[in-house]
């Protein structure tokens, strides 16, 4: 960290990599691995916008959404369930708001549908990983 005084905005996202074929929206941990895939898919000719969201009230809803109209595709990475995620909001607010610049369904990459385990190794089974981000983004690119 950094001595000294951080002061930011809060509510406001950053672009942490530019990208033309798809859109990211990342938060906390998910940031750097979103940022890894997105690196790996560069290498295969893909090219990934990630967004590091940072902050879920308020949200900025502007950086997604001119992102999405970029791109034409939305992707969220969470680490929860899928269920009532934020990543859910983001998908409802891309279909009211950019759902006719979207290419294709939003994509939700989160943990599956079961209580966090405690342990180190499981956790690191479930939540989502840099492999996982990127062959899900590369499968949904394809269709």
């Amino acid at each position: 960290m950094p001595d000294g005084e951080i002061v930011d905005t809060l509510g406001t996202a950053k672009i942490r990599r530019p990208g033309r074929d798809a859109t990211v929206a990342a938060l906390g941990l998910m940031v750097p691995r979103a940022l890894r895939a997105a690196d790996e898919l560069a290498g295969r000719g893909i090219d990934v916008e990630v967004i590091d969201v940072r902050s879920l009230v308020p949200l900025d809803v502007t950086t997604i959404l001119d992102s999405v109209h970029r791109t034409g595709r939305l992707f969220t990475v969470e680490e929860n369930p899928r269920l009532l995620g934020w990543g859910a909001e983001i998908a409802s607010i891309a279909a009211d708001e950019a759902f006719w610049d979207l290419d294709g369904p939003v994509q939700r990459i989160t943990t599956p549908h079961i209580p966090l385990p405690s342990a180190d190794s499981l956790e690191d089974l479930v939540i989502p990983s840099v492999e996982s981000i990127g062959q899900t983004i590369e499968k949904a690119l394809q269709s």
